[in-house]
């Protein structure tokens, strides 16, 4: 299973049409883990699964989403209201709650990845705008083959 996870364009249009173009045919499932600050139904957002951010204000998005593909189980949420910038205890116990392989989430726009109690927490940092330790190699992308390893680039 093949999994490509981004966050945080802020209204990017360019970098998700760039990435589908060169990725989407590539992966099982393109996820927005928020702040796309684009309609669900625009053209660079109709192949994502997405959840609302902080900034998708008047925009269509679920705050969460569960989702399964090729068995593996998956929670997506931009995460503002999960306080990540403090702990990661929040969205590890709402996944354990949901039962949950990985969690996928934005907001800091910081790239992270780890993995707690058997689940795998991935934040791909924000594809526009990054922070943080490695915003010098620019936006990121994660490319989850397995929920057991992660790559990001």
């Amino acid at each position: 299973m093949k999994a490509l996870i981004v966050s945080d364009n802020h209204g990017d249009q360019k970098i998700l049409k760039d990435i589908q173009d060169q990725f989407a045919k590539q992966v099982d499932v393109l996820i927005h883990c928020g702040d796309s600050e684009l309609p669900n139904d625009s053209t660079e957002m109709t192949h994502f699964q997405a959840v609302k951010g902080n900034n998708d204000w008047g925009l269509n998005y679920p705050p969460q989403l569960t989702l399964t593909v090729k068995d593996t189980k998956f929670l997506v949420v931009h995460s503002d209201r999960d306080r990540v910038n403090y702990s990661l205890t929040p969205l590890m116990l709402k996944a354990q709650s949901l039962g949950v392989q990985v969690v996928c989430y934005g907001h800091t726009h910081q790239l992270a990845v780890s993995m707690d109690a058997g689940t795998l927490f991935i934040n791909p940092g924000s594809i526009s705008l990054p922070r943080g330790e490695y915003s010098r190699i620019g936006g990121h992308i994660c490319n989850c083959r397995d929920y057991k390893e992660a790559i990001c680039c």
